[in-house]
């Protein structure tokens, strides 16, 4: 900004202006990573630019400049508002008069917290393994392994009887209101994935 040639073009009035503003807004921080010779280089240029925009039957250059550097200082500093308020820590747990209020925590349900439904299932399951006769229940075993055709071989059962075991598990299962427990697959009334001609 100390180049006499740029000074020159502009009145006294104007830079004084931008360098009081910039001082200003250096001083109160708010524009971080910027000092005052950065801040009155981007009002001095951003005047620059939009001076080509002067129309000297609507106002004086003073008043035009002082709306550019208005704006100019209004934008710089509402990207900062807006990032501030981003980052801003609030509490989920005080009020707005800094009153202390029950814990957001404390008013959610425990994800990891065992459901009613849950219960009743682990009971029910537990009571129909236990009527079950022991090839049905090791069957049940070999069906729980990562890899049944392994477990069959070890167990040394062909892999069609645990299949046939397995139907007369899901059938006995039926029987025994397992059924409720499995929810019932979605069904689209429309055909997805094509548009109507």
């Amino acid at each position: 900004m100390e180049q006499p040639t740029r000074e020159a073009t502009l009145d006294a009035r104007i830079l004084k202006h931008i360098r009081h503003t910039a001082k200003r807004l250096a001083r109160q921080g708010r524009i971080p990573g910027m000092d005052a010779d950065d801040i009155a280089q981007d009002l001095f240029l951003d005047l620059w630019r939009r001076r080509a925009a002067f129309d000297p039957s609507r106002a004086s250059f003073a008043t035009f400049a002082d709306r550019v550097i208005a704006h100019r200082v209004a934008s710089l500093h509402c990207s900062t508002a807006r990032l501030r308020a981003e980052r801003q820590h609030l509490s989920l747990d005080e009020g707005d008069d800094g009153a202390e209020r029950p814990v957001l925590a404390d008013s959610l349900p425990d994800p990891q917290a065992v459901s009613e439904a849950d219960q009743a299932l682990a009971l029910d399951v537990r009571r129909f393994l236990e009527g079950l006769p022991p090839a049905l229940r090791r069957c049940c075993d070999l069906l729980l392994t990562p890899n049944l055709r392994a477990a069959s071989a070890e167990a040394g059962l062909h892999r069609s009887t645990i299949y046939e075991n397995a139907r007369r598990l899901r059938r006995l299962a039926e029987r025994a209101g397992l059924r409720d427990y499995v929810a019932a697959p979605r069904h689209f009334a429309d055909r997805a994935g094509r548009c109507p001609a």
